[in-house]
């Protein structure tokens, strides 16, 4: 957190006006600029997905968000996808991942999660992000990590094993761990192998232009799901009442368009920052969601969501402050 609060004080300082016009204007300020939107947006879509629970099943949100998200995206890239066919065909194993695990795990496991769990619980424990990205950077990309690192991650891990174990050690030598937890946790480790492999394999297609491309291939891994959803009674009007009906709408509307810009923006930051330093920026996201389901929805902070947050903050201040050579304007 403290390699974010660095990057974003020239931005909105009144006393470093100089500093903030290059920042925002170097690679790396545009880079900020856009990691924090994607963690606004996606706080949003936290609060979407809880308010989901009871009127749209998790795969089936996923498969109407990412179809209806496909068209809305479709405009604005088919010319470049139309040029860049023979590396969109050359990278094809990459479009496939990508779509396997941020289209159709990574959504039906987080909203799987928030419609078993608070708003709160699931917005911490979404800071887990960086954990699991640095980690998979370590472990897939080899990337180096110091001693300093090691402790913030261990730090971090510690404040988010406080969240999921409710405050309480015996819960997991009882293995009575909370369902919507875990499954948020398994959905934040699939969006963290997603954003290794935008590293591991760059192209030259925009942000847009590859998620766009991954997207049906989403929906493929989507489609039987949702339609078991839908066949298990899952998704009937019947029961819901005209307003619930708007609800529906408007949610799956939400969910299709902001967010979805959120994963292009996310897109641009680690195509310079690299997916662990843009991976602290989404500690942004539970101090947004938090804030949401406390001002919103009237959530009550409990003391292990504070001791959590706090270990959780406190590990990402030891990191490493130092930009990466790509990010240096």
């Amino acid at each position: 957190m403290a390699f974010v609060a660095d990057m974003l004080t020239p931005l909105v300082s009144r006393t470093a006006g100089s500093a903030r016009q290059g920042l925002a204007r170097s690679p790396a300020g545009l880079a900020v600029m856009a990691l924090s939107g994607a963690a606004l947006l996606w706080s949003g879509n936290f609060l979407a997905g809880h308010l989901a629970a009871g009127l749209i099943p998790p795969a089936t949100l996923s498969a109407a968000r990412w179809l209806l998200a496909l068209l809305l995206l479709l405009p604005f890239t088919w010319r470049e996808i139309q040029t860049e066919r023979a590396e969109i065909a050359r990278r094809w194993p990459l479009w496939i991942a990508a779509g396997v695990l941020n289209i159709a795990v990574f959504t039906v496991l987080i909203y799987l999660g928030l419609a078993h769990t608070s708003l709160v619980n699931g917005s911490i424990i979404g800071s887990a992000a960086p954990i699991v990205v640095g980690l998979f950077g370590w472990l897939i990309l080899a990337e180096r990590t110091g001693l300093r690192t090691r402790l913030a991650l261990a730090i971090s891990t510690a404040g988010v094993a406080l969240i999921v174990l409710r405050g309480d050690i015996g819960n997991l030598a009882r293995l009575d761990l909370h369902f919507g937890d875990l499954m948020l946790f398994l959905g934040i480790s699939a969006f963290a192998l997603y954003a290794v492999l935008l590293k591991r394999f760059p192209t030259r297609l925009s942000a847009a232009a590859a998620l766009t491309v991954s997207i049906p291939f989403g929906l493929i891994a989507l489609a039987p799901i949702a339609a078991w959803e839908i066949a298990a009674g899952g998704l009937t009007t019947g029961g819901l009442s005209p307003a619930d009906l708007g609800h529906a709408a408007l949610i799956v509307l939400y969910v299709a368009s902001l967010p979805t810009l959120g994963f292009v923006l996310w897109g641009r930051g680690v195509a310079v920052l690299g997916p662990t330093r843009a991976g602290q920026f989404l500690q942004l996201v539970p101090v947004f969601g938090t804030a949401l389901a406390v001002g919103v929805l009237g959530e009550a902070l409990s003391l292990h969501h504070a001791l959590g947050f706090a270990l959780v903050l406190g590990g990402l201040a030891l990191c490493d402050r130092r930009l990466p050579q790509s990010a240096r304007g």
